[in-house]
């Protein structure tokens, strides 16, 4: 009797379908994780909310940990069937210009196979996920399974401090004080940086004081930029990260750099298309460096596997609710609610 399991498509804005497959058989290189948590980031939010429907139908969910249940011929990980390990969603062939030059996190052929009308994507919203050897790491001590399946967020902003350069004592301003921009305060200030966020959600900004932020700054009451001068002697920030999707909030924080400083577009910008308006002779009287950053390497997710499980960093605080596979819609309506952090649906 053939074994099945269930999954779960988002197939239009709202709408989610759980439907039961075979368990596939792990190929030579392959291995079969039996998914135990599985966390709702911002893009399969706006997936399910319609602001990115061109990727229907979508096998979402790309931040997860579970049980090793199989391996195919020819897998060379540690890890062994029953241990509790993480899985990388993001596809490598190693192979392409991208992954050759150490830009393995933005593989030229990620969705290369991908075909109009048929389920595709990570997958890791549903009991069972398919994986390649590479994209499986073994914990370093032991954490509940909804804790290390945030090895991915963590991973990601592991990348993007290294590309913007943060040096100890810098004054660092990050925008937007969600998950992401959090996960960034929580590392800056190991890093020995001194961290400002610009948050105008009060609840919001409420957290990011207790974790640590030095200052909160609400843009819609005061002019980020005059306030970050007023913190830095004139001189504005060292650092700024833009870690949420508003152009807008880019172009302001141009101007909050200070001479020679660096300018991190974190995330990305919706809707797709939008524009900002800047003055060249910004980057040339004053230097600044933009650059942008997406996803992970290999490197940074082994970092961030490693600083999870072993506790050195506590993700707890940036959980809000656990659901039940059963109740994966209404943990996707949850996800969306401005004040909560991340949603974890449980298999």
């Amino acid at each position: 009797m053939t074994r099945t399991y269930k999954r779960s498509i988002l197939t239009a804005p709202r709408e989610v379908v759980v439907e039961e497959v075979p368990i596939p058989t792990p190929g030579p290189g392959q291995a079969l994780v039996q998914v135990k948590a599985c966390a709702i980031c911002t893009w399969e939010q706006r997936v399910y909310s319609g602001v990115e429907s061109t990727l229907y139908p979508l096998l979402g969910g790309h931040e997860v940990s579970g049980v090793l249940a199989e391996v195919g011929p020819g897998v060379q990980i540690k890890a062994r069937p029953g241990d509790h390990v993480i899985v990388s969603r993001l596809h490598r062939c190693f192979q392409c210009a991208s992954c050759r030059r150490g830009l393995d996190s933005n593989c030229d052929n990620s969705w290369s196979q991908r075909q109009p009308g048929v389920p595709m994507g990570p997958g890791g919203l549903a009991e069972y996920v398919l994986a390649d050897g590479y994209q499986i790491f073994t914990t370093v001590g032991d954490v509940p399974f909804v804790e290390s399946c945030l090895s991915e967020p963590l991973s990601c902003v592991l990348r993007s401090i290294v590309k913007a350069g943060v040096e100890p004592g810098d004054n660092v301003v990050i925008i937007g004080a969600g998950v992401m921009g959090l996960l960034h305060l929580i590392m800056l200030q190991r890093l020995g940086a001194r961290v400002m966020v610009s948050e105008p959600n009060p609840v919001r900004a409420a957290k990011a004081r207790e974790l640590g932020a030095l200052e909160t700054i609400d843009p819609s009451k005061e002019s980020l930029v005059e306030r970050v001068k007023a913190l830095t002697n004139g001189r504005g920030a060292e650092v700024v990260i833009v870690a949420v999707g508003v152009a807008a909030a880019i172009q302001e924080a141009i101007q909050a750099v200070a001479k020679g400083g660096r300018l991190m577009v974190y995330a990305s910008v919706y809707p797709r298309g939008s524009s900002i308006t800047i003055d060249p002779n910004l980057f040339h009287s004053k230097e600044i460096v933009l650059t942008g950053t997406v996803s992970q390497g290999q490197g940074e997710f082994l970092q961030a596997v490693g600083l999870i499980t072993t506790r050195a960093v506590d993700m707890r605080p940036l959980i809000t609710s656990v659901f039940p596979f059963s109740q994966l819609r209404d943990g996707l309506e949850a996800a969306m609610n401005g004040n909560n952090y991340r949603v974890i649906v449980t298999m």
